[in-house]
């Protein structure tokens, strides 16, 4: 949760700047929003702050009561709404904190490698030629793409698969998919200070055909089943396309070009199904 909370954090212009109470606003749209929960409490709040290393709100408690549908004086904004199991965002409030919540993006028109300031030049590395340098940068823009999206479905995977199966998510996981390629990466990754960890879930360290066996396990893990079967069915061709960018090969066929154009469109429109 903690790089997914750097990420959002990033996202709020002077975040450290603002008030321990306006922090606490923009942590209960984190976890409601971002980490899908139904609500909140206050030991979460404050763990966030903990975590984060920032001085905490006096009484987080208090602070949610008296702006809550709950407060004794109705002169406060309500802003979160108390139920038995905590408390959620205002529909009206969680509106007004998205508006300023600004999306980070690189474009992907103007990713380049800036060869200028480098102390070599590609054409200084022997027996390279145009068509290996041309190559390069098709096949560079190409994993840059690639890479977003299958990080995007990796962090997807996680929030869905701990709503659906609890915190202990990854041994309910391991104990009904057959994951042991990737439980044996992790394990040598984990056993060697030469390889670097991938990151803080399994998913980190799964194939696209890995994502296909947990997506026909738990379907529900989308919305509408035809969200999960789209997924599905270009999850063959989007392997492929890792594998070439991974092995060197010469080219991608036009067809797996235009496939993972196609599916990056119904990808975010999914996404936007699934309140992502």
């Amino acid at each position: 949760m903690i790089d997914n909370l750097r990420d959002f954090i990033r996202k709020i212009d002077n975040f450290t700047s603002l008030k321990p109470s306006e922090q606490i606003d923009f942590f209960g749209y984190f976890l409601t929003h971002i980490q899908n929960q139904k609500n909140f409490t206050p030991n979460q709040i404050k763990k966030i702050f903990d975590n984060l290393r920032l001085l905490s709100h006096t009484n987080i408690p208090k602070y949610l009561t008296d702006n809550s549908n709950k407060a004794k004086s109705k002169k406060k904004i309500i802003k979160f709404v108390k139920t038995k199991d905590g408390y959620h965002l205002l529909n009206s409030f969680e509106t007004e904190i998205k508006t300023k919540i600004k999306e980070v993006e690189v474009p992907f028109i103007s990713f380049s490698i800036d060869q200028t300031n480098l102390e070599w030049k590609p054409s200084d590395i022997p027996l390279i030629n145009s068509k290996i340098k041309k190559n390069a940068d098709f096949f560079t823009k190409l994993y840059f793409l690639l890479y977003h999206l299958e990080n995007s479905l990796r962090k997807f995977l996680k929030i869905r698969l701990q709503s659906i199966l609890g915190l202990d998510w990854e041994i309910k996981l391991s104990q009904t998919i057959d994951l042991s390629k990737a439980i044996s990466i992790k394990n040598e990754t984990d056993l060697s200070e030469m390889l670097q960890d991938r990151g803080n879930s399994i998913l980190f360290y799964c194939m696209w055909d890995d994502y296909g066996k947990i997506i026909k396990q738990y379907p529900n893990i989308f919305s509408k089943n035809k969200d999960s079967d789209e997924v599905l069915a270009h999850l063959n061709s989007l392997a492929k396309i890792r594998n070439a960018i991974a092995h060197n090969t010469a080219t991608i066929p036009q067809e797996y070009q235009d496939e993972l154009t196609l599916f990056l469109k119904k990808y975010i429109k999914i996404m936007k199904n699934n309140n992502i």
